[in-house]
């Protein structure tokens, strides 16, 4: 999929880069058309098969959260690898001094089996895989954090800091590309209204993408990948992919939680598609009619939670 912040990479850079990590020529290289940000490649070299993933270039316009956010997923790649039993992909070689290619680039193993979103299960196998992701975001839960928010961006001392500070910064995204965000003045004003809630939320990691384009399926065993919106915060945000809905056993205030990172997640949507996309793209309708629908729901879902 084309996007705007995309690095363009020629075979020639490919096997530059390829040489450069000592990996021998690269021959088979296939751009991986699903990835939105950066640039994703798989590479044939010296009989093994891998993954190239390039970010953008240094001078193309980014989202404030997606700065550095390259190598913040490498941290969390090697923070999971050491804390948990999740399986991610083996980084094998990484490098951001910019020598090679004007970007900062690393090269991942790749990784056997086929993406869940395109795998066909059974009944049986889906419940199976589904107390397997539960048990994986047990495990990203159980890192608790030292801080709160997005790493690259700095910490906060507080939950209620921190997505007050994300919220501000996609409205400011907005702005710099010359839009407005009404939707993000909105949640300013609920993450106010419910800082009392935010500010008792423990910090634990949250990946806050993973959906069925971000793990792996081989034989019933999952492996997850791109880790590139991870924050440290509230477990909840974990939740909105899962469902549009919050689950029966959550109470008022989790209710509250949810419905503010599921604005949030709106808020991202309707923001992030002036630095990726035009107007012809369909991914840019995908993301208009995603944050309209998130939007509807997570807003009325928190005027009436704030009368209760």
């Amino acid at each position: 999929m084309q996007s705007k912040t995309k690095f363009n990479i020629s075979d020639g850079q490919v096997r530059a880069v390829f040489a450069a990590a000592g990996l021998g020529e690269a021959t088979e290289i296939t751009a991986v058309s699903d990835g939105w940000y950066n640039n994703v490649l798989t590479v044939t070299a010296g009989g093994e098969k891998y993954v190239l993933k390039v970010a953008p270039h240094p001078e193309v316009p980014v989202l404030t959260y997606e700065e550095g956010i390259m190598e913040k997923e490498l941290r969390f790649y090697a923070l999971l690898r050491e804390r948990t039993k999740v399986v991610t992909p083996k980084i094998v070689f990484q490098d951001f001094s910019r020598e090679v290619i004007p970007c900062d680039w690393f090269i991942m193993e790749f990784l056997p089996g086929t993406r869940l979103d395109k795998t066909k299960l059974s009944r049986d196998e889906k419940a199976g895989v589904d107390k397997v992701i539960q048990d994986i975001l047990a495990e990203f839960h159980g890192i608790a954090g030292e801080g709160f928010g997005y790493e690259q961006n700095g910490l906060e001392e507080t939950w209620y800091l921190a997505l007050r500070k994300m919220a501000q910064n996609m409205a400011g995204d907005c702005a710099r590309f010359g839009k407005s965000c009404r939707m993000g003045e909105k949640l300013l004003r609920y993450i106010d209204r419910h800082r009392a809630v935010l500010e008792a939320v423990p910090s634990v990691l949250v990946n806050f993408d993973l959906h069925s384009g971000n793990i792996m399926y081989d034989d019933g065993k999952l492996a997850v990948f791109d880790l590139e919106r991870c924050f440290w915060g509230d477990r909840i945000g974990d939740f909105i992919v899962r469902g549009m809905s919050p689950p029966k056993a959550f109470g008022r205030e989790e209710q509250i939680r949810f419905y503010l990172l599921m604005a949030y997640l709106a808020v991202m949507m309707h923001t992030e598609k002036y630095s990726r996309y035009h107007p012809l793209n369909v991914i840019w309708w995908m993301d208009v009619g995603g944050a309209l629908g998130l939007g509807l729901k997570s807003f009325a879902a928190l005027r009436k939670l704030s009368k209760a």
